[in-house]
């Protein structure tokens, strides 16, 4: 059988080369422009340059010529870095982070004609950690989110916060060999790799102390010149101890507001498991509270996992004219095989959701623009389901939007299979007892290997309920699921035969209603 390529059709993706974290997102001169971690040169991580989309409407996505590239000396290694943008006085500006193995400072560009092309500032790097604070790490000081708010830009960003009142992390070691497999980890955001040989080892020649992750804030009146404001997570009760001891960085934060209430996203490295919780080797959170403006210091109501699934990292927000908050996430995850770099491209970006925070959680939908690219509607309902599985005529494909309803009744479990052929499947579970969701792709085709004890099941949590809906998004080699009206999200890279299009309803252990299903074939020309 012939090797399938695995090309996205309504997603944004390169065509080749290697991306990864989204950066600067900002509508600006009537466009919404998307850049990103681009290496252009090859299908795996490398010195980082800034790639660059333009859409009208979040479905059909324009490559424009990459934005920046690593030309100076302060860029070497690692390169430029995520970011994020902002207009002022008609101009557009760029933040992005300088980085090298061993430090990480923030720079300023400029574009003078629409942010096609950029103009560094000759005076970077414009910040780096001395300017702040010595509690500031400066090997871990990246991705600068920058807000306009009251006459102020303030800057959100990652770091490691030392602290001589808190016990410090072990010093880790950087590898010695930079060739190979290891430079990718090596390099990535200056990440560090144990070497459990010399745990008292040092970094490129000098002892230093780690610190623990967290987030900080900053402010300018003009980009220029910056005042550290803080750090943003102290201990709250009843938090876990986990989100304060971050052996690593909480990576490419963001902060909006919705229905009143400041929301932070972010990316925490190595955030240990809990219960179904952080089951990916690095995750995506989102933080309800209370920004203090004056002191940085952030006032929690919770802490959530974005998506449950397992491929969204590094999302960032902008504001759309019409008021809407839309947030796309880099659709894959660090340390894990990626079967499309056989193709010569590697990375892929979720379809953009339109993000607000109501009812105690931060919904997730689809862009509504997806709506124009709706054809061939097949629908269905009304049926009862017993200890059995169903097809319903016209309902297949693996380009597709399917929404579908179910009540349980007495049974166990209820779902759906899709991506289906003789030989594989996808299985999405609700399971009655427990009020979980479990996205299985043990069996969807080519394997995905990681770091993780377990890249084949993800489980989610949800509210209990008496129905559920599971709205589903299928593009060839990936399923993004939004669960009772985008309460909830699940995403995963799957990567099926070109005849794996079945699409299949199930129930075990009693009955199910299913109140409706619909189909659509997503078609993009």
């Amino acid at each position: 059988m012939e090797r399938r390529h695995y090309r996205p059709t309504y997603h944004a993706s390169i065509p080749s080369g290697w991306c990864n974290d989204p950066n600067g997102m900002i509508y600006y001169n009537g466009k919404s422009h998307l850049y990103f971690q681009h290496y252009p040169y090859a299908a795996h991580w490398g010195t980082m340059h800034w790639g660059h989309f333009t859409t009208d409407d979040f479905i059909k996505w324009e490559l424009q010529p990459v934005a920046i590239r690593p030309d100076q000396d302060y860029e070497v290694i690692c390169g430029c870095c995520s970011g994020n943008a902002v207009e002022k006085d008609g101009r557009l500006y760029i933040m992005y982070t300088a980085a090298q193995p061993d430090r990480q400072r923030q720079c300023l560009a400029w574009s003078e004609d629409g942010g096609i092309t950029f103009t560094k500032e000759p005076s970077n790097p414009i910040l780096t950690a001395e300017m702040l604070s010595e509690q500031v790490s400066t090997r871990d000081f990246r991705d600068p989110k920058i807000i306009v708010r009251d006459g102020w830009y303030y800057c959100l960003a990652g770091t490691r916060i030392i602290d001589p009142a808190l016990p410090q992390p072990s010093p880790r070691a950087y590898a010695s060999n930079m060739s190979g497999a290891n430079t990718a980890d090596l390099v990535h955001h200056a990440r560090l790799m144990i070497n459990p040989s010399d745990p008292n080892g040092d970094v490129l020649g000098g002892m230093i102390d780690l610190g623990w992750g967290n987030l900080i804030l900053f402010r300018s009146r003009d980009l220029y010149h910056w005042e550290f404001l803080g750090r943003c997570l102290y201990r709250q009760p009843g938090f876990s101890e986990h989100y304060y001891t971050l052996n690593g960085v909480y990576e490419c934060p963001d902060i909006f507001t919705s229905n009143g209430k400041d929301v932070i996203i972010s990316s925490p490295q190595n955030l240990p498991q809990m219960g179904n919780s952080y089951q990916n080797q690095h995750s995506v959170v989102y933080i309800p509270g209370k920004m203090n403006w004056e002191t940085g210091r952030f006032t929690m109501d919770s802490i959530n996992e974005l998506d449950a699934g397992f491929d969204v990292y590094a999302p960032q927000c902008m504001t759309m004219p019409d008021g809407r908050i839309i947030m796309i996430a880099w659709k894959e995850m660090w340390d894990r095989t990626m079967p499309m770099t056989e193709d010569g491209w590697g990375g892929t970006y979720t379809l953009p959701r339109e993000v607000e925070f109501k009812n105690g959680r931060l919904y997730q939908n689809p862009v509504r623009e997806i709506k124009n690219y709706r054809q061939n509607k097949v629908e269905a309902g009304a049926m009862t389901l017993k200890d059995g599985s169903l097809q319903v005529k016209g309902v297949e494909g693996d380009i597709i939007e399917l929404d579908v309803t179910f009540r349980p009744l007495d049974c166990r479990t209820l779902g759906v299979r899709f991506f289906k052929g003789t030989e594989h499947e996808t299985v999405l579970t609700f399971n009655a007892e427990d009020s979980t969701v479990v996205f299985d792709r043990t069996n969807s085709g080519v394997p995905i290997y990681g770091v993780e004890v377990n890249t084949n099941t993800r489980t989610c949590d949800i509210d209990e309920t008496d129905r559920i809906r599971f709205h589903i998004f299928l593009d060839q080699c990936s399923a993004e699921v939004f669960i009772n009206d985008g309460r909830f999200a699940m995403t995963g890279n799957v990567f099926p035969d070109a005849e794996d299009t079945g699409v299949e309803f199930f129930c075990t252990g009693g009955s199910c209603e299913i109140e409706s299903i619909v189909k659509y074939d997503i078609i993009v020309e």
